[in-house]
């Protein structure tokens, strides 16, 4: 808070009175001072808590934007996770349904008629192939699915160093307390 000149007496003037002491004048121009001076304060005193409910005001509002923005963006980072799981499903029973068809199994896993059925090694065989073929899939599906989560994780630190999230680290470093 500045001083003017123009609205403060140095320490001197304050001192010396004006009017000889025990004067009536005296006393009425000291209590007129001392309210102008008082008026001055009251006003300075409610500038001030206006300006600082104005700051908290503005304050307030950059919180609640910065919230609404953290808001929007984990909502889209949540639907981008959940539609990479959708086409990584739609993927995986796409060749599912794909494998069955060229092995010449049905959708419930009885085997067509290129099958004899009183060929019991021969549906041995086909049901040994189709289990070989299936564990290779399976394999295939835990590598994608790990190769999925790591492409995951790298856009979501991308997206994080980006946005000034994350500096160093990774984000199993961060914690809430």
């Amino acid at each position: 808070m500045r001083r003017s000149e123009k609205n403060w007496l140095e320490f001197e003037q304050t001192t010396t009175p004006f009017l000889p002491p025990g004067s009536h004048d005296a006393v009425a121009s000291v209590t007129a001072e001392l309210r102008d001076r008082m008026a001055k304060v009251e006003q300075q005193v409610l500038s001030q808590y206006t300006a600082t409910a104005a700051y908290a005001t503005l304050g307030q509002q950059a919180v609640e934007l910065a919230r609404a923005e953290a808001r929007a963006d984990l909502d889209r980072s949540q639907a981008t996770i959940i539609g990479l799981l959708d086409r990584l499903r739609a993927d995986l029973q796409q060749r599912f349904d794909a494998l069955e068809v060229a092995r010449g199994f049905t959708s419930t896993g009885a085997p067509t008629a290129t099958t004899p059925a009183g060929d019991l090694d021969g549906r041995l065989s086909a049901l040994e192939e189709q289990l070989a073929s299936l564990a290779g899939l399976l394999e295939a599906t835990v590598h994608e699915n790990a190769h999925l989560r790591q492409q995951v994780d790298e856009l979501q630190q991308r997206a994080m160093r980006s946005e000034g999230w994350l500096v160093s680290g990774d984000p199993s470093d961060l914690t809430l307390s």
